[in-house]
């Protein structure tokens, strides 16, 4: 890489060549050892059914989704990410649920567990067998997991990580508590949200984002190479072959690998009014993306540099993984930057965020912050 991406500091090198898959396995892109995407962020969440008729079950404690720092403490990622829970899981009654960020090149789901150990979060008895943590498998240096603000809460327990554009929820909740997307079709919906981090991140310069428009005004667009960067899951992607069934984190794939990837998706083969669509074309030599990059950056790479400006944010289609043409969210649209804009200037009082931003004020979600 160029070191346009680079830190302030620079990350050190990790020797943990075991976690790496074998090549023939692998078109996820190549793991960022060195630290050129260095904004790039996990985020790793906690999420616990609470039935009160049986014990707590701890339901998720890994890698769930990707995204960006865009200023001090703000994670720009998907909204299909943030607002999850209550859409396709439970909607908003019945769990407790927290998020932490890491950083770094290496965050296993592993080293996620220990840590909730060792901050002794609520419900750590319950997390046992495979979701139980192992200290010998730590990784080597230990990640560095930063806690994510509270962003919503229903009868006094944390429900919401982040805050979800307004636009990509209805007003009011089905029947079943749960809330429902405007478009189910992710390539048309305002598929973005933001995380709220508790304290500022330090020593990292946060990226960009396009301007209003500004895509619509770089010549050949379409046939422009994009990289994206990621945490999700390296799955052998095998054209001809039905796409794997499932939704993220609720499928029998489980989170993300905890190895942030850069991923070569090839060039850019159709632009809409709201997404850019990369070719993602393994036999062509592309790199594809899978569970866990929702909320990625894209990159143009334009006269042979890739420009340290995020254009869009990975959103979702039908066919996960395998093949898959997943669209990214254009960021340079009024929108987006309205929502963005109000979040950031806000960042400092996560209450007022939720009230004045987001998606999460209909439901009363802000009211218990």
């Amino acid at each position: 890489m160029n070191g346009l991406f680079r830190a302030l500091k620079s990350a050190p090198l990790v020797p943990l060549l075991f976690l790496l898959p074998l090549a023939s396995h692998s078109s996820d892109g190549e793991l960022d050892i060195a630290g050129d995407y260095p904004a790039v962020v996990g985020y790793y969440e906690y999420f616990i059914y609470l039935d009160p008729e049986t014990e707590p079950e701890v339901a998720y404690a890994e890698e769930s989704c990707s995204g960006a720092l865009i200023s001090e403490k703000v994670i720009l990622t998907a909204a299909h990410c943030t607002s999850f829970n209550y859409t396709e899981d439970i909607g908003i009654d019945g769990y407790f649920d927290l998020v932490w960020v890491t950083i770094d090149p290496v965050a296993t789901a592993n080293d996620f567990r220990c840590f909730l150990v060792e901050e002794n979060v609520p419900y750590i008895e319950f997390m046992t067998g495979e979701i139980a943590c192992v200290p010998g498998m730590v990784s080597n240096p230990v990640p560095t997991f930063h806690p994510v603000a509270v962003a919503g809460v229903n009868n006094g327990v944390p429900i919401a990580h982040g805050l979800t554009h307004p636009d990509f929820l209805r007003t009011e909740l089905r029947r079943d508590g749960r809330a429902q997307r405007v478009d189910k079709n992710l390539q048309n919906a305002p598929d973005v949200g933001v995380l709220i981090l508790q304290e500022p991140v330090t020593g990292i310069v946060p990226l960009p984002i396009r301007e209003v428009g500004e895509l619509d005004g770089i010549p050949h667009l379409v046939g422009t190479p994009v990289i994206s960067a990621g945490y999700g899951l390296n799955w052998a992607k095998i054209s001809g072959q039905k796409p794997t069934t499932g939704l993220g984190p609720m499928s029998d794939l489980g989170g993300g690998s905890g190895l942030r990837r850069i991923a070569r998706l090839g060039p850019v083969q159709a632009v809409h009014a709201n997404s850019l669509l990369p070719r993602q074309n393994v036999n062509q030599g592309d790199d594809t993306v899978c569970f866990g990059d929702s909320g990625s950056p894209l990159f143009l790479e334009i006269g042979g540099q890739v420009e340290p400006v995020i254009s869009g944010v990975l959103s979702g289609w039908t066919n996960w993984c395998q093949g898959s043409k997943d669209p990214y969210y254009r960021i340079d649209q009024q929108s987006a930057h309205d929502f963005i804009d109000c979040i950031v200037s806000n960042q400092d009082d996560v209450k007022q965020a939720c009230l004045t931003c987001s998606a999460e004020r209909n439901f009363g979600l802000c009211d218990g912050l």
